[in-house]
């Protein structure tokens, strides 16, 4: 009886992830057809055919992501095993190929090659900064303006132009000693973030099989990574704080270094508000006992410092649907998308029919990833913290707010070690599944001037990505608490 359950299990979760990945299919289908529909209406002028400020050539561009789209699937239907052989050196060639693509136009910039800076970042698909680390750059500024006493979150402080839009832990830099955090330092603080950024793809890379280890090789000199890298973004510094609390836990699985998990992943909420979603990387500190103080800790302080600094926030949210761009920008959202389904701009604040379609997207290839997930007995703990890292900041911004800039597609390089394991499973269902997910993923890792593509393909690959992750994060606790409740009832 036991065997028979068992396979009904197994039939059924399979047949779970098929129903899953249909539906997937299916509703990214019908938003790509709403979007020719909409931009090759025969009646329309051509005022209204095409948006405001956006590039003429958005309809062809939406016709290239229905074809690579169709390709990734007819990929994941017929490729039923990918085992892909690598040497060991080749994690060590992803980040020198990181470090070397970033650094070189920089090192042409001063060097005083500024058109050969201007080809190297064209040829990568990066829109050059006003100044090397802009974003840094801007995040230093407000650090010294605070240290100096404005109020940085003010319009018209009289120290910055625009009033900053990041948390304000990210002032308690201002406390660290020798002005260290200064814009004085900005150029070799950049310089030093592409070295670590591009030890966190090493790791990644090891962490992965070979078949996770060419995403990454490709992703190394994709658009979006080397804008993060070529901006200073602090979204790298995300990146880091989620690799950094696995390989606490990892090491020390005991409520001290889960404790401390917690905390990073709080600081780093302080910053930009949105890293607190990777707080579901603490679900497996359930399975301590009283490690349920952590997530219960964790929740309190951040929602107390969301609360304590509600106007910051609801500032940094306005600011980020404020900065939505309609044009092939290097870009991505659903607002955007929907834009394009329904042919005129659309307030952020209204939801549209085609909002709540990409919503489905999202649903579906969530329940996708869970059914893959359950399908399996592995134990994939550690990955899975990652994977739900990453997925749940790319969802957050790109799915709920609704814009983010290409580097937001960064945050996927995190759930390529989860997939990466699953390549090679004996279930068709799985490997297939695996496949088609990687081959996204490596998609919006290169892509990112074709906004329709883009955000389907890191819409779907992130669903895919929370909703496995978090199969096997539940499924790694239920056991132990379990046992733990019967050692109890014992006692």
């Amino acid at each position: 009886m036991d065997g028979a359950g068992s396979l009904r299990g197994r039939v059924s979760t399979r047949a779970w992830a098929l129903g899953a990945a249909a539906a997937t299919a299916l509703l990214v289908a019908a938003v790509v057809v709403q979007i020719l529909r909409s931009g090759s209406d025969p009646g329309a002028t051509a005022v209204t055919r095409y948006l405001p400020d956006i590039d003429a050539d958005y309809l062809p561009k939406a016709y290239a992501a229905a074809a690579v789209l169709a390709a990734v699937l007819v990929v994941g239907v017929f490729v039923r095993r990918l085992a892909v052989g690598t040497g060991r050196a080749l994690p060590w060639a992803v980040g020198a190929l990181s470090a070397i693509a970033a650094l070189a136009p920089w090192w042409a910039v001063h060097s005083g090659a500024a058109g050969m800076a201007q080809s190297l970042y064209r040829a990568l698909h990066v829109p050059q900064g006003i100044i090397p680390f802009w974003d840094l750059t801007l995040v230093l500024q407000s650090v010294d303006c605070a240290a100096d006493g404005y109020d940085v979150f003010a319009p018209g402080n009289g120290c910055l132009s625009d009033a900053a839009i990041y948390g304000p832990g990210v002032l308690w830099l201002r406390f660290v000693p020798l002005g260290a955090f200064s814009a004085a330092h900005a150029e070799w603080l950049g310089v030093a973030a592409v070295l670590l950024s591009s030890l966190l793809l090493v790791w990644l890379a090891r962490a992965s099989t070979g078949t996770g280890q060419v995403v990454l090789l490709v992703a190394a000199v994709g658009g979006p990574w080397q804008l993060l890298l070529e901006r200073g973004n602090i979204d790298a510094v995300v990146l880091w704080g989620a690799v950094a609390s696995v390989i606490l836990v990892r090491r020390w699985d005991r409520l001290w270094a889960w404790s401390l998990a917690a905390a990073i992943i709080w600081l780093l909420g302080t910053w930009k508000y949105y890293p607190f979603a990777m707080g579901l990387m603490l679900i497996p500190a359930l399975r301590l006992r009283r490690g349920w103080t952590v997530l219960a800790g964790y929740l309190v302080a951040a929602a107390l410092f969301v609360a304590i600094t509600w106007s910051n926030f609801a500032f940094s949210a306005e600011s980020n649907s404020g900065m939505v761009d309609y044009r092939e920008v290097g870009a991505m959202g659903r607002i955007v998308v929907v834009a394009r389904m329904i042919g005129s701009v659309v307030n952020p604040t209204s939801l549209q029919p085609g909002d709540l379609l990409v919503y489905a997207v999202a649903l579906a290839a969530a329940a996708w990833g869970a059914a893959v997930a359950l399908a399996t007995k592995r134990s994939l703990r550690h990955p899975a913290m990652l994977a739900i890292a990453g997925s749940s900041m790319l969802l957050a911004s790109v799915l709920l707010s609704g814009f983010g800039w290409g580097y937001k597609a960064t945050f996927l390089l995190l759930g390529v070690p989860l997939v990466a394991a699953l390549v090679g499973s004996r279930r068709v269902v799985v490997a297939a599944s695996a496949i088609t997910v990687l081959a996204l993923i490596a998609v919006v890792s290169v892509v990112s001037w074709n906004t329709v593509l883009s955000t389907i393909a890191a819409t779907v690959a992130g669903a895919f990505c929370f909703g496995a992750a978090g199969a096997y994060l539940v499924r790694s606790v239920l056991p132990v608490r379990k046992a733990q409740r019967a050692s109890t009832s014992m006692t």
